[in-house]
C-alpha cells in the first residue's frame, strides 16, 4: 500500500485557513498564495485527495470538540422550523405564521443539507486516472413540475 503523501507547510495553512469559513480562495490567500491566483489554487487544493483528507479529518475533529453532529444541527433546525410556522391569530382574527423569515431560513438549510437545490455546479471526482466529471443540478422539485403542467394544461399548452 503507498504511502500517504504529507501536506506542505503551504497546504497545511490552507486546510487551517479554510476551516475559519470554507472559503478556498480566502483560505489560499490567508495561507500566503498570490491573490491574483488564489481562486485558481484554492481549487486545485481542493481536489487533491490528500488535502480533502487533511479537511475531513479537521472537521471531524471540530464536531468532536464542538460535540455536535449533523444530526444535532438538524434536529435543531426541525425545531427552529416547527417553533417559526406555528399559526398565531392577531386581535383582528387575522391568521399568520409566527415567523416566516426564520421558517424559510430553516428551510433553505435543511434543503441545502439534503442537496435538494444548489447555487453551484458540482465537481464529482471519482477515481485518479478519470477526468472530474461537472454535474450541473436541473432537478425541479416535483410539486413544482406539477403546477407547471396543471398551468399548462388549463392554458391548452400540453396535451394528456
Amino acid at each position: 500500500m503507498p504511502k500517504a503523501k504529507s501536506l506542505t507547510q503551504k497546504q497545511q495553512a490552507f486546510v487551517a485557513e479554510y476551516m475559519i469559513d470554507l472559503n478556498a480562495t480566502q483560505a489560499a490567500i490567508r495561507a500566503g498564495y498570490s491573490a491574483k491566483t488564489a481562486y485558481s489554487i484554492g481549487y486545485e487544493l481542493l481536489i487533491k485527495p490528500e488535502v480533502q483528507t487533511a479537511i475531513e479529518t479537521a472537521k471531524k475533529e471540530r464536531a468532536e470538540r464542538c460535540r455536535r453532529t449533523v444530526d444535532d444541527v438538524l434536529l435543531e433546525l426541525g425545531k427552529i422550523r416547527a417553533d417559526a410556522m406555528q399559526i398565531v391569530t392577531d386581535k383582528s382574527g387575522h391568521q399568520s405564521m409566527l415567523n416566516h423569515a426564520a421558517a424559510l431560513k430553516a428551510l433553505e438549510l435543511e434543503g441545502k443539507h439534503l442537496g435538494m437545490f444548489t447555487d453551484k455546479p458540482k465537481l464529482e471526482l471519482n477515481k485518479p486516472e478519470e477526468p472530474p466529471k461537472l454535474i450541473i443540478p436541473l432537478t425541479i422539485p416535483s410539486e413544482i413540475l406539477q403546477k407547471i403542467k396543471e398551468r399548462s394544461n388549463s392554458a391548452g399548452n400540453i396535451s394528456g
